[in-house]
């Protein structure tokens, strides 16, 4: 009798594995979240307003140039097919002026930084990283600017810190198979940010526009 018994529940129990593991196996995985990653340079230009906009008339006047330099972006978007070309995410942005030099042996640079959340919005083909798309972001960062006495090897220098929007227009082509793209973007900024000036005082406004264009990767 023991026999049998044991038999019979020896019997079911491999039955319930056997149904348990074919459902796990019939059982769809859980889709995963799609992660872009895009990495960009590019070139742009800088104005500024305000005080800075008054120190750079100056400038001009003592022979330095404009303000062009190179830009380092990087981001991350999520962006599931079923939200139709639409990506939600976060990075960096950064720009670096190319120091200039002006009559007095004075050297004037300057660089500042972003980092927030934005959006990516793919319009005809509603598929990420494929087509002309519209992007935006808003985040925080720092603007540092300094101005180097070269006779005497001394500083002076400004920062601020505040908030940056940026807009931008870009169109990707896809490429290795579709499972990348080439990424080409024109982007607006438009930056408010809070500092101290030497001679003048703080809490006193820092803020400038920038214009850039950007090629990169998205994968």
């Amino acid at each position: 009798m023991k026999t049998v018994q044991i038999t019979f529940l020896g019997s079911v129990s491999f039955l319930l594995a056997t149904t348990a593991l074919r459902a796990q196996q019939t059982e769809p995985a859980p889709a995963k979240l799609p992660i872009y990653a895009t990495i960009s340079i590019g070139y742009g230009n800088t104005f500024f307003s305000g005080k800075l906009a008054e120190k750079e008339t100056i400038n001009d006047g003592r022979g330095f140039g404009r303000n062009q330099g190179n830009t380092l972006t990087s981001w991350f978007y999520a962006a599931p097919a079923q939200w139709k070309g639409l990506g939600v995410g976060a990075g960096i942005k950064g720009f670096f002026a190319t120091p200039n030099n002006g009559g007095n042996s004075e050297t004037y640079l300057f660089n500042y930084y972003h980092t927030g959340i934005g959006a990516k919005y793919y319009l005809f083909s509603k598929r990420f990283n494929q087509g002309l798309a519209l992007k935006s972001s808003f985040g925080i960062g720092q603007m540092t600017e300094k101005t180097k006495y070269n006779a005497t090897q001394t500083y002076e220098h400004q920062f601020a810190i505040g908030t940056t929007l940026l807009v931008g227009l870009g169109y990707s082509i896809p490429i290795l198979k579709k499972r990348s793209a080439l990424n080409v973007d024109f982007d607006f900024e438009t930056a408010n940010r809070r500092g101290d000036v030497t001679g003048v005082g703080e809490n006193q406004p820092f803020r400038n526009s920038h214009v850039s264009l950007n090629v990169g990767l998205g994968f």
